[in-house]
Formats: C-alpha cells, sequence, structure tokens
C-alpha cells in the first residue's frame, strides 16, 4: 500500500514558519478552556482541568507538573518568523531531546504524513512508509559510513513500521515520531487528514485520546465488533499457523446492546503523596503507551454507581494523605470498586454476591469474577450449548471437566446438563467460593480440586455423579470416579486459562487424555491461537470460533474456539482405559 510522506525542511520557506508561529501563539494560551490547534491529547488535558471547575492559574499551575512529558510530546515547538538558522536554534532552546534517543531512521518529533494499515492486538494503528523515501541521498550516505549495524530490517519490502494510536485502517494521518526501536518507530497523533466513515469525531469521554483504558471509543460499535472478529481469524492463522480453509470462518462478534456504563469493577491507581503536604496526583489509569497515570474523574465504561462512588472515594484518598492516614504514606496504591448486590464495594477482602443465569455466585470482591454482568450469561449459554451438543457419531456429553475454573462459573452453569462435573483451580480462596457457590446454589454433582491444571488428570480424588448424589451414599459405587476413567468419547474439557494461555505441562496432559471436546475460552486469543497450534497438531479440528465484544471501546476480545477430537478408522479406545 502506497504511503504518502511529507518531509519539512527547517530551512525551508516562510509559509512553514507562519504554520509554527500559530502553533507557538496557541501554545501560549493553552489556559484557555477553548479548543485549540494543539494535539487532541493536549485539549483532552486541558478538557479534564477546566471541567473539574478549577480556574486558569490552578490548571496551568496543576497540569504543568503533573503532565510536564507529556506537553513536551504534543506541544509544538516555538519559532519566531526568522532565517532558517534561528528557526533551528529556536527549535532546540524548546524541544529537548531525550537522551537515549535514536535519531535513525528518524529525527526526534519529525513529521510524517501516511496511511493506516491495520492494527496491532493492543489496538495501536500500523502504517508502513519505505525508508528510502524519507531519507534524502546525503543522509542515506551518512547513515551507511555510520551506521553498519546489519540490521537490514529497513529493507523490508513491507516498509518501516510506525505504531500511531487512536486511528482507523484506511485513514490518512499526520503523525509526529518520539522513538525509534530497533524495527519500528512511535508516533503521536497529530491530525486525520482523511478519517474513516466509521470513526466518532467526539468520543463519549474527552479523555478517551489519551487514557490507556479504551483504545477504540473513536470507532463506532459494529467497526470495533468487525475488527475483533478479523483480528481472530488473523491470529488463528498467523500465530496458529493454520490455513483459513481448515477451520470454519470466524463467526461475527457478540456484544450486547450496553456498551457504555457497563464495568462492574475498575482499579484505579495513584502515586505516592508529595513530601511536603502530602498532597496526591493523578487518580486513574495509565496514559496510552506510557507509564504515566492520567487523572480520570469519572469513567464512561464504569457503571453508573461505580462513578459515583469514585467522586466520594478520590475525596477521600485526597483527604489522607494530606492528614497523613494513609496505610502506605510512601507509596503509591491501586484502589478497588466493585458494583455488586450489595452496592459498591471498596475492600478486597468483602464477600459480594452477584447472580448469572439464575445462579448466585459469592466471591471476594478483589477475586477474579468477569466484569460485565450484562455479557455474562450469553457467554455462559454459548460454553454450555458447546459443551453439551451431542458428537457427529450422536454421543451424548456425560462428563466435564472445567480447569482454570476460578469461583466455578463454567462448571456450575453447566452441571444440570452432565452426570459429574468437576473444576480445578491453583487459587484456594477461589476454590473454596466454587464449592460454597455449589452448596449455595444446592449442585451436587460438582466437585472442584485445588491445584495447577495439570494435575486434574491425576486427580485421586473421586467424583461423585448426579445418579450417585440421588441415590444411597453407603451403597457399591458410592465412591463415585476418577477423572482419568472419565470416558473418553464423551468428556468435554471446558479451559479458560490467564493471558498467558494454557501451560506446556496441562496440554501435553490434555493430549494424552484425548477428551472428545475441548471447549477453549481466552482473553487473549494470541495465545489461544497458539494453544490451537498444539491441539491441530494433536489430533483435534476446529468446529467453530466466536469472539465476544466483553469489554466495548477497548481492544480487549474473549474468544471461545470448539474443538474436536477426529477419530481416526481402526481408532477404538475411546474410554481411556488399559
Amino acid at each position: 500500500m502506497t504511503a504518502m510522506l511529507y518531509i519539512l525542511s527547517l530551512r525551508n520557506i516562510s509559509a512553514w514558519s507562519i504554520s509554527k508561529a500559530n502553533k507557538l501563539t496557541a501554545r501560549r494560551t493553552i489556559t484557555s478552556c477553548s479548543p485549540s490547534i494543539l494535539s487532541p491529547t493536549t485539549n483532552a488535558l486541558r478538557h479534564q482541568q477546566c471541567s473539574q471547575g478549577g480556574s486558569q492559574q490552578a490548571y496551568s499551575t496543576n497540569v504543568r507538573k503533573m503532565n510536564q512529558s507529556i506537553m513536551r510530546r504534543f506541544s509544538s515547538p516555538s519559532t519566531n518568523l526568522v532565517d532558517g538558522d534561528q528557526v533551528e536554534e529556536e527549535e532546540k532552546k524548546v524541544i529537548k531531546i531525550p537522551r537515549k534517543f535514536n535519531p535513525v531512521p528518524f529525527e526526534y518529533h519529525q513529521e510524517l504524513t501516511l496511511r493506516v494499515v491495520s492494527l496491532t492486538n493492543l489496538g495501536i494503528g500500523i502504517c508502513r512508509t519505505q525508508i528510502d523515501t524519507i531519507i534524502d541521498d546525503k543522509e542515506q550516505k551518512d547513515n551507511s559510513e555510520n551506521n553498519d549495524s546489519g540490521d537490514d530490517s529497513n529493507s523490508s519490502s513491507s516498509g518501516w513500521v510506525i505504531m500511531v494510536p487512536n486511528v482507523i485502517p484506511d485513514e490518512l494521518v499526520r503523525v509526529r515520531i518520539y522513538r525509534n526501536h530497533k524495527t519500528y518507530s512511535d508516533a503521536d497523533l497529530l491530525e486525520i487528514i482523511e478519517a474513516s466513515p466509521n470513526r466518532i469525531h467526539e468520543p463519549k469521554c474527552p479523555l478517551s485520546t489519551i487514557c490507556g483504558g479504551c483504545q477504540y471509543q473513536h470507532m463506532n460499535v459494529q467497526t470495533q465488533r468487525e475488527w475483533k472478529r478479523e483480528q481472530v481469524e488473523q491470529l488463528l492463522q498467523r500465530v496458529g499457523g493454520l490455513d483459513l480453509n481448515s477451520f470454519p470462518r470466524v463467526k461475527d462478534t457478540v456484544g450486547t446492546d450496553e456498551v457504555f456504563h457497563y464495568r462492574s469493577k475498575i482499579t484505579p491507581h495513584y502515586d505516592a503523596p508529595s513530601k511536603n503536604g502530602g498532597l496526591i496526583g493523578p487518580i486513574g489509569f495509565k496514559e496510552k503507551m506510557s507509564r504515566r497515570l492520567v487523572d480520570i474523574p469519572s469513567c464512561a465504561i464504569a457503571t453508573e454507581r461505580i462513578n459515583e462512588k469514585l467522586t466520594q472515594v478520590r475525596d477521600e484518598v485526597r483527604a489522607d494523605a494530606k492528614e497523613g492516614r494513609l496505610r502506605r504514606p510512601k507509596k503509591g496504591a491501586t484502589l478497588l470498586l466493585r458494583d455488586a448486590n450489595e452496592g459498591v464495594i471498596t475492600d478486597n477482602n468483602e464477600y459480594v454476591t452477584t447472580k448469572v443465569d439464575g445462579l448466585t455466585f459469592r466471591f471476594l470482591a478483589g477475586n477474579f469474577f468477569q466484569n460485565n454482568p450484562f455479557m455474562l450469561p450469553v457467554m455462559v449459554d454459548h460454553v454450555v450449548t458447546a459443551a453439551t451438543k451431542p458428537s457427529s457419531n450422536g454421543t451424548i456429553m456425560t462428563h466435564l471437566i472445567d480447569c482454570y475454573c476460578g469461583s466455578g462459573l463454567f462448571a456450575l452453569g453447566s452441571a444440570s446438563s452432565f452426570d459429574v462435573c468437576v473444576g480445578i483451580e491453583v487459587n484456594d480462596r477461589a476454590v473454596e467460593e466454587a464449592r460454597k457457590n455449589a452448596e449455595l446454589n444446592d449442585i451436587k454433582n460438582c466437585m472442584f480440586v485445588s491445584a495447577s491444571a495439570e494435575a486434574i488428570f491425576e486427580s485421586t480424588d473421586p467424583v461423585r455423579s448426579a445418579t450417585v448424589n440421588s441415590g444411597d451414599d453407603d451403597g457399591e459405587g458410592s465412591g463415585g470416579v476418577l477423572v482419568r476413567d472419565f470416558p473418553r468419547e464423551s468428556t468435554v474439557v471446558v479451559v479458560d486459562p490467564p493471558r498467558k494461555g494454557c501451560s506446556e505441562e496441562f496440554l501435553e496432559q490434555l493430549y494424552e487424555f484425548a477428551p472428545q471436546r475441548v471447549v477453549y475460552m481466552s482473553c487473549d486469543p494470541a495465545t489461544q491461537a497458539r494453544d490451537a497450534k498444539g491441539l491441530v497438531g494433536n489430533g483435534y479440528e476446529i468446529v467453530s470460533s466466536q469472539p465476544f465484544d466483553l469489554f466495548p471501546q477497548t481492544r480487549h476480545i474473549e474468544s471461545l474456539v470448539v474443538f474436536e477430537k477426529k477419530r481416526g478408522d481402526g481408532e477404538t479406545d475411546n474410554t481411556g482405559k488399559d
């Protein structure tokens, strides 16, 4: 794809100097709350301060201290209407080039006009350009003499990669370089020259261009979901090494109408208070492509009840810091706001409850539990449907193993459709919660084991079936059945691992156990695709792939892939018994 590029020379005609002077004027009036020609990030920061009712003087003081490095990156360099030498000298005075900045292949704050070709899994835009189109003959000669690294990544026919946030594929954008890596560069977005028809020009949150919590507020929801479907499909091909024709088309992303104010848990952060006066800086989330914090007085994707509580919590933290009442006065901290049946809870160790498909789940507020109560029942229904479907030869699924089971969501949600369910989870507290949840919902055919996932196939704890529980516990066979003796042809393994995916040890034992079906839910389609490669290579085929928009406005994707065991001719060991 052709990448357009305009190079601005510091010694060029006065029109460029006039443009720079205009930007200087805008920067000198930065305390105004009216829009300016500064970058979207700078405007968002200014909107944030003004919306809180602060005076212009308060903004000028606080934002300069709180976001000095951001302003350096996003504010235009000042220049005077003088000749080229003076312009260059003035620019050097205003822009402080980072000491470790690598000037190859781009200079610091060099501006480029590029076409967006794709998005990364982190939601960052990918632009490409050919290096030889941006380095003139003299610079190219100098580089060849002074840089003999042998790195030919720049010469790839696909072009040098520039990463830019807040963009949509096919848009034409003007960007400014602030970091060069070994094989790509990072840039700030300065201007949308040709906008996508799918762009939201006024996102719901004025801080969405800088806050790292949301990556996609500048896209309409339909585009977000189309892109998430495409990403799952691309990852299965690129990371999983699977041919597009070897598995069914990835289904359209499933979501609900609640695309804002849906998130039932947030965890804002703050850094250590100042030594003089105990003042707290930003309370919020990390800036995009940075570790700096952005102050977030309210969150557009958090529930309304959380936002009401957040105002109170922020005031309390600042008051506690000023009065010296913080538990860790020399360190920052992470706050918790969990919206549950009991209200908005801020204590990690307080138990809360929520309902999913008629079942009550009780868990510690600080423990993991999916944070979109509108989408969660939809996901559980898809897992249960995938797990209970008869095999191609008509065999009914009777046994379920839920690995990485957490508080028992999928095992308990599926229990009524199986004779036996067993869950395994390394978190002892989560296992205790799962057992209590089984009791709370009067479910008797589920057992939960506290161990790493790979231990489940060697468990010596017998599991009782629904038929055993309904009979005489003292009767013959009341001890139940071991997991390793589950009938392979009617056993389903559900996996919902952490972001890093399944461990090699677990996968090796899964291949050896060889259940009829694997229902794989993942919060990271990249590691899911990696594990899919191993499953397909060990006798399984993908029968369906379904993405979920669990977190609208963000790049996060929940992906459900169902694998079925391919039974070859003459294969008779379907029970798993010797």
